[in-house]
């Protein structure tokens, strides 16, 4: 029973998070059209298994904080290394991407990861990038699910919030 109240709470929060969420027009800091006109302010190194790899893969990364949660917003520039993204797999938690990478890099087997990041991850194998976000897992207190997934200008993003 006390698990049932416990997720109860947190649909409750959740839901109550989507509806206080302002809806995003295409000029807001949290669009992908909009974060693409800036430099890319995250860097990931990538740590190499076999192959001949990138040194980094990097991301825009925007946050927008809101009473009672907040909004983020990550592009992976797979562009620089690869061909057009398209996604593989999503649901609330999880989206990932695949990339087909440029000729040069197609050997590389290896990852990029960052203790800052967690929630994002790359992985290179198979003459692929791929681009994971994956989320912690609801707690009561802190619910959190994508709200959006897609591709821009080739690249990956994902949008998603949390609650507090």
């Amino acid at each position: 029973m006390q698990g049932f109240t416990r997720l109860a709470m947190s649909a409750g929060l959740l839901s109550a998070l989507f509806a206080a969420t302002p809806g995003l027009a295409e000029n807001s800091p949290l669009s992908p059209g909009t974060i693409l006109r800036q430099r890319s302010n995250t860097t990931f190194t990538v740590k190499r298994q076999t192959g001949y790899c990138p040194k980094v893969v990097r991301l825009w990364t925007a946050f927008r904080n809101y009473e009672g949660g907040g909004e983020f917003l990550v592009v992976a520039d797979t562009l620089a290394i690869a061909g057009p993204a398209r996604l593989v797999s999503a649901n609330r938690k999880v989206a990932e991407f695949k990339a087909p990478l440029k000729k040069a890099y197609r050997s590389c087997v290896g990852r990029a990861s960052s203790e800052e990041y967690s929630d994002y991850r790359f992985a290179f194998r198979h003459g692929h990038v791929y681009f994971r976000v994956q989320l912690p897992p609801d707690s009561p207190s802190t619910p959190s699910a994508i709200d959006r997934r897609g591709i821009i200008a080739s690249r990956p993003y994902v949008r998603w919030s949390i609650a507090d």
